[in-house]
């Protein structure tokens, strides 16, 4: 059996380069010779013991590579191509994939389902959330692929145009996607809370009209003064904590659009009154899938490849594979100065 190294999770607070078994890929995936992997608030949310820990296998998502092994069955790839993937795949055949809802597909499953994700040598994942990165792009630029298609969904769910207002609550990474998205589609105006100095510094760099740090400012009173009482548009919250939510409620206008886009590991105690007096529509963002005619994914490499998103600038950090425990480290303290931790091979 070949081997490979990948990093596995030991414990809270815990994860360690292993020696363990290169497989070859199943009928319908494809396996990567992995390049870049970003270090997600999700993959967070399992560091800290938030969400269940997977002790088996590698976990990694935001990834990009080069196809090293196709399983049987997959067409549309060859070997050599750069490559980036969803973190799910889907079967194609229910009803929510075939009436463009694959995101809700009835036989989803993690991209790696029951093999080693983006945090190994090699990367295995199901073709059908596999896409081909033009030769051109980074393979850094190619590893922001997934995180700005989640921030691009939210965006496209909120509904907003060039008329339109958007608040922001959270300046980590996807806040700040979201933020540049806002500002490729040509949102009128934008606001994004930030609670460290690196978030304010970048937020002011992808073109915010409006940075607001926590705790320096009642942010409900910057929105009336801004909107001369009348409310945002739409509001995307990434935060995922009750009072950002209710924020959330407080700060969009009657009829407007909030977007929940966090990770809620626990339960919340919400202020619902707010909901039925100004009828705000209450919406999710699920990861990705088809806004409009083109996937979130499709739209993302397009967004990159122009310009329009230099996600470039949100990579602080840059780990060899080797020093993944450290850049675990580092993206779990903020005050690192850190917003997007990238490790690489």
């Amino acid at each position: 059996m070949r081997k490979m190294k990948a990093a596995i999770y030991t414990g809270i607070g815990q994860i360690g380069i292993q020696e363990v078994d290169r497989s070859d890929p199943l009928p319908g995936y494809v396996v990567l010779d992995t390049k870049r992997a970003g270090i997600c608030g999700s993959d967070l949310h399992s560091y800290f013991g938030h969400w269940s820990q997977p002790t088996t296998f590698a976990s990694g998502h935001e990834t990009c590579g080069i196809v090293a092994e196709l399983g049987q069955g997959v067409t549309g790839f060859q070997q050599g191509d750069k490559v980036t993937a969803e973190c799910f795949s889907h079967c194609g055949q229910c009803t929510y994939c075939r009436t463009g809802h694959y995101n809700h597909c009835a036989q989803r499953k993690g991209i790696s389902h029951n093999a080693h994700g983006g945090f190994a040598e090699y990367t295995t994942v199901h073709a059908s959330g596999l896409f081909k990165l033009p030769e051109s792009m980074s393979f850094e630029e190619g590893a922001m692929v997934e995180p700005l298609a989640v921030s691009h969904r939210a965006v496209a769910q909120s509904g907003v145009t060039y008329r339109d207002r958007m608040a922001i609550l959270g300046g980590g990474s996807i806040g700040q996607l979201c933020l540049a998205v806002a500002k490729a589609v040509g949102v009128k105006e934008t606001l994004i809370t930030v609670k460290y100095e690196q978030q304010a510094e970048l937020a002011k760099q992808l073109g915010a009209d409006h940075v607001v740090r926590v705790g320096e400012a009642d942010l409900r009173d910057c929105v009336r003064d801004i909107t001369d009482g009348f409310g945002m548009d739409a509001v995307i919250e990434t935060v995922g904590v009750a009072q950002t939510i209710n924020d959330a409620m407080a700060m969009v206008r009657r009829r407007g659009v909030v977007v929940l886009l966090a990770g809620y590991h626990k339960s919340l105690e919400i202020e619902l009154g707010q909901i039925v007096w100004s009828e705000a529509i209450i919406t999710g963002s699920n990861c990705y899938g088809y806004s409009g005619m083109k996937t979130d994914f499709e739209t993302s490499i397009d967004l990159i490849a122009s310009g329009k998103v230099d996600v470039t600038k949100l990579v602080t950090h840059r780990f060899p594979f080797s020093e993944i425990s450290e850049a675990f480290e580092v993206a779990a303290d903020k005050t690192s100065g850190c917003i997007k931790v990238h490790v690489c091979r």
